[in-house]
Order: C-alpha cells, then structure tokens, then sequence
C-alpha cells in the first residue's frame, strides 16, 4: 500500500482509511471512518416506535443529527413533542388530546415541502402514479390526525414520528431522483459530495463507484485479504464511534410502557419490509388513566394498581405454567433484553440435564412470580409483609450458613401463607432451623410496619402495594436469586479453583456486582440507576462485564468469544453487545443443563 497526499483516486483507492478487526474500510470522499455496524446476522428487536435497543441500525452514523436547528424548515423532521405540546380535549375525563397548533403547523411545513417537490416532478411523467404519491396521501392523513383527531399522548408520539418518517422517506426519495441519479447518468465526472447526506457503506465495487459518482458519502468494506498492494491512500485515520447507544423505552412517569414488537429477526432487508409500515394507533381500546388526573399535569407519581390493573388480570401462582418468561403483572420490573433472549434460546431438551443432581435445585429465595401472585388482597399482604419481615435473617443464612435444602417453590409458598400457629412452626424450622424459630418466631407473623431498605412500610398498605414499591421488591428478589445460584453453580463447576484460591474467587464472584456488601445487598440505600454490568455507559460496564467473563471462562465449553480479555480500546458498543449477548446465553443454557430449570435472572431497575 502506498501513502500519498497528492495522488488521482479511483474507485479502488482511499482519500481515508481505517482498520475494524479484519476489516478495512476506505472512504473516497470523506475524511473520516465511521465504525462498521454490520447487523445482517444479529437478531434484531424492533419495536412500533422504531426502537431497536442496542443493536440499533438506524443508530449510526447519524451525521444529520444538529443539521436543521430551527428556524430551518427540516427542523419539525426532527423534533419530539414533549407534555407541554399535549393540548387535553376539554370537558372530557379521558387522557386524550391534540397536538399543540404551531407543532402541526411545523409538520403541515413539510408537508406542503413535499407536495411541491414531488408535483413539480410529476408534472413531466405524465402523471405516473408512483409509490411515492401513496406517502403523500399518508403524510396527508397524519397531519390531518394530529390537528383534529383526540389521542393519548403515547399514540401522538407516534403519529408524529411517522408523519417525520414518511417526509424523510420522500425527502430523500426526490434528493435521490433530482440530485443523484443524474450524476450517475452522466457518469462524466465527479460531483462535488453533499455532506448533509448520511451516505453509507457497502461492499460493492460498482456501488462504491457509482455512489462516489453521485457525490454521496461512501465507505467501502472489504477483508485485508481484497486490498490491492499498490491502492492509493491520502490519510490513514482511526475509527469514528458514536458517542452513546440509547437504551430507554416510553415511560410515563415510573410506568415503563414499550411499544409493542413488530419484528424480531435477523436484519438487513428483512427487517426492512417487516418494519415499514405506518402505526395503527390504539384508538379501538379505552385510554388508559395516565400517571395522574390529566397527561399534561407533569406529575410522575404512579396510578393507582387497581385501577391500571384489574384483580382478574393478576395471574395466581398455580396458573403460571411457563417458568421462562415473565408472568402479566404491573408488580414486575422491566426485563433485560440480554436475558430475554437467552431464555428463549436455551435448548430445553430434558436430555441435556446432568443426572444425578449435583448441585440444590430448591430455590434460594421465593420466586417474584409467587410473592406477588395471590388474587385476594389479604393474600398479598400476608405474602409481602412476611417475606419483608423475615428477609434480612434469611439473607444472612444463605450467605453465612446455607441450610441443607433450599426450599422448594411449594414450601415457599405454606411458609408465606399465614396458616395454624403449630403447621407454620414447622415450616420455619424447615427454613430457618430451631433456633433462629425460637428467637425470632414472632417476628413473622407482622403486624404494623415491615422496613425495606431503610423504608418503614405499613403493613395494611400492602394489601394494595404501591406499584413502585413493588417493582422494587420483585427486582431485589431477581437480583438476589441470580447472585446466589450464580455463586452456587461456579462453586459446583470451578471447585479445583475455589479450593486453591477460596479469597481469589470470592473476590472475583464479588467483582461482578457493585457495592460494598458483597452478594447481601439488602442493607444498602436502593440504587438510583443501572448499574454494574447493566450500566448505560461503556466505562462503566467494562470492569464488571469483564469480572462476569472471567468466571464464566473457568467453566467447560467456554464460547471461543469469551475467552480474551475486554480492555478499554478494543470495548466498543457492538463487542459489549457481542459479549453481553454470549455470555448470558451461556449462562442460562449452563444453569439448565446442571438444574434442569430456568435461572432466576436481573431485571431493570425500576425507576
């Protein structure tokens, strides 16, 4: 390869270009290299809203992002409404309303934009009806939603998101068509490259050229093995990586309230043709009440559970047959898209389980699906208030002296129910042993106010708990549990390691979590924001994801991807991901095969 500043470049040589694992990447008309997110065979996750979580290949590069600030006419493609645009239906009880009138004013802009440019167009095809024509009629239509038709603000979200969507789709459709093509007609010269195109990459010869012709940016990708000796190079230069990954879904206030998935799937063009089409809306249900009399009153506390979730909706213990996915319930936290995915590709085959049993199938705390299960509201409040009552002893007895058996789901669920003075004496000295009964027996029968990190709770309000309180309780629960098994089942699969080091490993399983208090957690103030190996930062997952990594490569069958070190220059947002994503399937497909169940897994903080 040769470097030269001054040099003729053609289709196969390099104004910039940079290094991605086996990868270079060549640019002919921009002076930077954008990182390479290629998704063709990762599952995508894409939701009504757009939202693909990390892997997000709409994410990057966005160089658009601060292009049209207002007044610019392209300012309303990219602004989000916020409460304030909110304008409530007045004399109705409904969280219904319109979009404030100088924000449809600002989409009605562009749309007149995009009529104009595509009649002008149309006027010298002789009327040809074109795809194109069809997002006009839709555009149209979602202004015309937006000024005259009551929604919920969650719908209006999306309304205005596609009405921007379909405007880009014809705004780029006529750039394409005016600007482009007769560029690459001509074929004669090299236009001049608009910047205030995303550009893209490909790895196609003809394609780099002819987009190069056209003046859009472009980036060509090929394996070191396909790179000429003798290309021409101006700058070698190092990788452009985005600055952040967005992972938040739709809240209203602490309600965390995704849209529904449209696709899950492989991307690339599949993807492409499941997830453009435009949202329906959810005007064939009753809204439902918002965090507080009105959507636009701006208060986040949450609605009350019986209203936002009837007692017949709230699935019993009995009647949760598949132990691999959440049950319906508002009492949950959000769950982790890493963990999802691991469930539901976890091999289930009975074959797969080790027998015997070597290690305690019993479950080290109740299941969160059976603490806020019942039905009957004394029923749950007898389940909470004796799990809040008895927590920090047991806690202490699994991390300090774990009894013989854990117990099973069963014996969970006599001991939480409030029975006979002499049946439930029984069962705790199953749990706890006949001294801690003795001293502490009275303690389980509570009465007046249960204390939860720090929080004194009275008892007669969990018969109708708060749902945030809630939310945090069952989150302590998943969190615990997936210490705990994790700690017991490294314990089974590295033994010869935690014989010869037992601080080392302590101190390794420990390094995983954040904290001071180790695994127990339960006496520390209530975390504010994702943490550890769930952080919303890359600096600040690394250390524990790579903590997690470490264990996990003491186990047999380790995934070759697992096996080298994550340091900060080689942690970007797709190897987080890459490593995130193999690690938990790992651990999930390992728990089953030695347990022969599901593993209690993390949730998302409730915030």
């Amino acid at each position: 390869m040769c470097i030269h500043t001054t040099a003729w470049l053609q289709a196969f040589d390099a104004h910039a270009v940079a290094v991605q694992g086996n990868l270079v990447i060549t640019t002919l008309n921009m002076d930077f290299v954008p990182a390479f997110h290629h998704f063709e065979e990762e599952n995508v996750q894409a939701r009504a809203d757009g939202r693909f979580g990390a892997i997000d290949c709409f994410q990057w590069p966005q160089a658009y992002d601060n292009a049209f600030p207002s007044p610019h006419p392209l300012h309303w493609a990219w602004f989000t409404p916020t409460q304030e645009d909110f304008k409530p239906i007045p004399g109705t009880s409904f969280p219904v309303g319109t979009l404030a009138s100088d924000k449809v004013e600002g989409l009605d802009s562009l749309c007149k934009l995009a009529e104009k440019r595509v009649q002008d167009w149309r006027a010298n095809r002789q009327g040809k009806n074109d795809a194109v024509v069809s997002r006009i009629l839709s555009l149209q239509h979602g202004v015309s939603c937006l000024k005259m038709h009551p929604l919920t603000f969650r719908d209006l979200l999306m309304f205005v998101t596609d009405a921007q969507r379909l405007f880009l789709e014809i705004y780029s459709f006529m750039e394409w068509i005016l600007l482009a093509q007769p560029h690459m007609t001509a074929g004669d010269s090299t236009s001049v490259v608009n910047s205030e195109w995303m550009g893209a990459f490909t790895h196609d010869s003809n394609m780099c050229n002819k987009l190069y012709i056209a003046g859009i940016p472009i980036w060509y990708v090929r394996t070191m093995a396909y790179i000429p000796s003798n290309m021409t190079v101006k700058q070698p230069v190092l990788l452009t990586r985005p600055d952040q990954i967005i992972l938040s879904m739709y809240a209203e206030g602490n309600k965390v309230r995704p849209y529904e998935i449209i696709y899950h799937g492989p991307g690339g063009y599949n993807r492409q043709l499941h997830v453009r089409h435009l949202y329906g809306g959810t005007t064939f249900k009753d809204p439902e009440p918002g965090p507080s009399s009105g959507p636009s009153s701006g208060s986040s506390s949450a609605p009350n559970v019986k209203d936002a979730w009837p007692a017949h909706h709230i699935q019993s213990a009995e009647s949760i047959t598949d132990k691999w996915k959440d049950p319906e319930s508002p009492y949950f936290p959000p769950s982790k898209l890493h963990w999802d995915d691991a469930l539901k590709r976890c091999i289930k085959d009975s074959s797969r389980v080790r027998t015997p049993y070597l290690i305690d199938r019993g479950y080290r705390f109740p299941e969160p699906g059976l603490l806020v299960s019942p039905k009957l509201p004394e029923r749950l409040q007898g389940y909470i208030a004796t799990w809040l009552a008895c927590r920090p002893l047991w806690i202490g007895r699994v991390d300090h002296n774990p009894p013989h058996n854990y117990p099973s789901p069963q014996l969970w669920r006599d001991f939480l129910v409030l029975t006979v003075a002499e049946k439930r004496k029984g069962m705790m000295k199953d749990l706890f042993g006949d001294d801690m009964v003795d001293s502490h027996g009275d303690l389980f029968a509570p009465e007046g106010m249960v204390e939860f990190r720090g929080e004194q709770v009275p008892v007669a309000s969990l018969a109708h708990p708060p749902q945030l309180l809630a939310q945090k309780i069952t989150w302590e629960l998943f969190e615990l549990g997936f210490r705990y098994e994790l700690r017991d089942l490294n314990r089974h699969l590295a033994k010869g390691r935690w014989a010869e080091d037992l601080v080392g490993r302590e101190q390794l399983l420990h390094a995983i979590f954040p904290g001071e208090a180790g695994l127990v957690m339960w006496s520390e103030p209530f975390p504010t924001d994702n943490y550890g190996m769930w952080n919303n930062t890359l600096i600040g997952v690394l250390p524990y994801l790579e903590s997690f990594r470490q264990l996990l490569c003491s186990w047999d069958d380790v995934p070759p991807l697992l096996t080298s070190p994550l340091i900060q220059e080689n942690f970007t947002d797709t190897k987080w991901w890459e490593v995130a994503c193999t690690a938990t399937a790992f651990y999930v497909q390992t728990f089953f095969d030695h347990f022969g169940r599901p593993p209690v897994v993390p949730h998302l903080l409730p915030l």
